[in-house]
């Protein structure tokens, strides 16, 4: 097909595209070189690993945003899409939209990786041993095109230091009773595509831009694409937070395993951890002047049949799209959304485990946990103005999770006298695994594109993609707490059958 034909999009009777769809010239290109040495070193009752890890990985993203550059080629021009909303329009070439992108078609970037560790296992008696550890690990990403009417387009906060700590200890106290516990921090790696759309729109026409019009908006005739570089414009500005620190997590743990009966273990135990500098779900719009005012709700009571009504109040500020406005930073610029980093979540958990292995091939395997997992300060927000209503259940917290396991080799130490028999049933193992889930937390939303507005719910209800709880256009209910609706149980089985050739 002619890479110079458009992208023809077709809503009757069902959405249908035909030609060069605009995402069909992408592809990425990665490399990845990585390098790792480790040295143990024993020396009475220390052993000292030391360690380094290096990788260098380079990504190059070509026809991201939908570009085509087959099409830039042959005619000096990127693919656009024309869209229909009838058939009988499209025969007279009568388009509803038409969209184009221009720019350069291609990203490239190289992540340096360099971390170091240092453990010692320490045994000062037969029966307690200590783990001691420190590691040391960065990444390096280029500092992006800087728009110079924008200079906080050209920086990305690198982060050097990153030492983290670990400790652990295993302790017998008595017979048959271990004790085991411990405490780490751990750093996360940023993710290569976070820092790709994180600063691949600077404002600058010339690294991305497009253009959008309707038909008579413009002298343009289907099939043909625009060569007017004056209807182009360059997209919403995005950048990374010059405040952004790289995530990280404090962990510990402690537990108590007991022999309670031959091949029986029962384990106690619990686990907590704190998660610091999450990355939040929506963009921070630094360009929006903060709105005044505020709206007062009154929550009626089930089942009321008249309005007004007594009921209990809540007082929100004023976040509707007619409210919201651009030009805090610079008047000339419309969003300037950064990438932030400050969330914070606390997960606490309660875990009994028992274990059993029969004689006769069987081990089976028992555990419940339960569980709490908090979130807060923006990991998801619908104010980026004020992070207080954002304390709330994570959306991965289950509080409760039974799981069931087994394994079972039916002629495990059977000696078979026919080899036809030993060739067909020895060496087979059936497995399962039996989980039993408690239903985990979903906010309740606002629709934010009402059909009519007859009620003032400027506070609840927000129209812009920067601060929108994670999901587009939608507002948490003043009536309901935030994540605070819970989706039904979950039950999962597994059926493995395996046979050892």
């Amino acid at each position: 097909m002619s890479a110079a034909l458009p992208s023809i999009i077709l809503s009757v009777p069902s959405n249908f595209e035909l030609g060069n769809a605009g995402f069909a010239g992408g592809r990425t290109n990665e490399t990845q070189w990585e390098l790792a040495e480790r040295i143990d070193y024993i020396r009475g009752k220390h052993n000292f690993k030391f360690g380094v890890e290096g990788n260098r990985t380079h990504v190059t993203d070509l026809s991201f945003g939908g570009f085509d550059p087959d099409a830039q080629k042959q005619n000096g021009s990127l693919g656009g899409a024309y869209a229909f909303s009838s058939l009988a329009n499209f025969a007279m070439g009568l388009y509803d939209t038409y969209a184009q992108s221009s720019g350069n078609p291609k990203f490239s970037f190289a992540v340096p990786y360099v971390g170091f560790y240092a453990q010692d296992s320490y045994q000062p008696w037969p029966r307690l041993t200590f783990d001691l550890g420190v590691r040391e690990d960065f990444q390096i990403y280029p500092q992006p095109r800087e728009n110079p009417a924008f200079p906080l387009t050209g920086q990305f906060p690198n982060q050097y230091q990153r030492i983290a700590p670990r400790f652990g200890f295993a302790w017998q106290a008595v017979n048959k009773t271990v004790v085991r516990g411990g405490f780490g921090m751990f750093y996360e790696n940023f993710n290569g595509l976070n820092y790709r759309n994180a600063v691949i729109s600077n404002g600058l026409p010339s690294q991305q831009s497009s253009v959008s019009i309707s038909y008579g908006q413009a002298p343009l005739v289907f099939p043909n694409k625009v060569s007017d570089p004056t209807l182009f414009s360059a997209p919403n500005i995005s950048l990374v937070d010059p405040h952004f620190r790289d995530p990280y997590v404090l962990q510990s743990s402690l537990q108590l395993e007991r022999e309670v009966f031959p091949e029986t273990t029962l384990s106690l135990g619990t686990m907590w951890t704190h998660g610091i500098h999450l990355i939040s779900s929506s963009a921070y719009d630094m360009n929006l002047i903060p709105p005044t005012g505020t709206t007062t709700y009154i929550v009626c009571p089930p089942r009321t049949t008249q309005l007004p009504c007594a009921g209990r109040q809540v007082v929100l500020p004023n976040l509707d799209s007619g409210l919201l406005q651009e030009g805090r930073i610079n008047p000339n610029f419309s969003q300037i959304n950064s990438l932030i980093s400050p969330g914070i979540n606390n997960y606490n958990s309660f875990f009994v485990q028992l274990q059993r292995r029969f004689h006769d091939g069987l081990a089976i395997q028992t555990s419940y946990t339960l569980a709490k997992n908090r979130m807060s300060n923006g990991v998801d927000f619908n104010n980026q103005f004020d992070f207080r209503n954002t304390s709330a259940l994570y959306l991965l917290d289950q509080r409760h999770r039974l799981t069931i396991a087994g394994v079972y080799e039916p002629f495990v130490g059977h000696d078979f006298h026919s080899r036809v028999l030993k060739a067909s049933f020895s060496n087979l193992r059936i497995s399962t695994v039996i989980l039993f889930a408690s239903g985990r937390p979903y906010a309740a939303l606002l629709d934010s594109s009402p059909s009519g507005n007859t009620l003032n719910d400027s506070a609840a209800r927000q129209s812009t993609a920067n601060s929108a709880l994670g999901i587009n256009g939608g507002g948490p209910s003043p009536a309901v707490g935030l994540n605070s609706l819970y989706g039904p149980w979950t039950e999962q089985m597994d059926l493995a059958l395996a046979r050892r050739f």
